[in-house]
């Protein structure tokens, strides 16, 4: 089936809406993603006209809507200090020797969405090299502590789910992680792990979670709470 034929996209007002067919969808569902994004999922079978219609029914609740963002401040590190936010005469990001820099006038409002919304750019490039080079290593560390076995191992920027494993044993983390502490970061590599063994959340599934990572329930809801 033809990509474009399950997606649009149209400006309205100062939003980017962006249609999406899914066949597993059984109603339309609407997503702020960003201060100026809208995802709209819809039933594949549905006419993008009646998404649109529902949309305009709850637009102006939405343009009403607080998108809640952390504020990066100019003091902010990441783990390894990959980010560097150097106060200058001009607005620019760029990367030298997988180090994120981010430049940013010094008489403007650090906290406005002028300086933030490339701010956290930057950050995503930042963590997704912190990513690359931990996330990787560390799972490997955990494997062959433990005795697993997996696949391909990919990294992504999801807004939620910071981990999975395939029915092939592959598995996929979010580079978001890297904002977590380093125990809770190893509690998402060992459920990943175990998912090898059993591809379900079953009792049996967290007692061998617990053989590795006995204090998980308490790292499962910092990571919950975020």
């Amino acid at each position: 089936m033809n990509k474009t034929f399950k997606t649009r996209v149209e400006q309205l007002d100062d939003f980017t809406i962006k249609y999406k067919k899914h066949p597993f969808s059984k109603s339309i569902k609407i997503s702020l993603k960003a201060r100026d994004k809208i995802l709209i999922t819809l039933p594949y079978f549905c006419p993008f006209k009646d998404a649109r219609n529902f949309l305009l029914k709850n637009f102006d609740k939405i343009k009403k809507f607080e998108f809640k963002q952390d504020v990066i401040k100019s003091d902010f590190k990441t783990k390894f200090d990959t980010l560097k936010i150097v106060e200058s005469d001009i607005l620019k990001t760029e990367v030298k020797n997988k180090i994120v820099y981010f430049y940013y006038p010094k008489y403007s409002d650090f906290n406005s969405d002028k300086i933030q919304k490339p701010l956290y750019e930057a950050y995503l490039k930042a963590i997704k090299i912190e990513a690359a080079y931990y996330l990787a290593d560390r799972l490997d560390f955990l494997a062959k502590k433990y005795g697993f076995q997996y696949g391909k191992i990919s990294l992504r920027n999801q807004k939620s789910r910071y981990g999975s494993c395939s029915y092939l044993n592959n598995i996929s983390l979010n580079i978001k992680l890297m904002k977590f502490d380093f125990d809770v970061i190893d509690y998402v590599l060992i459920h990943e792990l175990c998912h090898t063994r059993i591809k379900n959340h079953s009792q049996k599934f967290w007692q061998e979670v617990e053989k590795y990572c006995p204090n998980w329930k308490i790292l499962r809801k910092q990571l919950k709470n975020d």
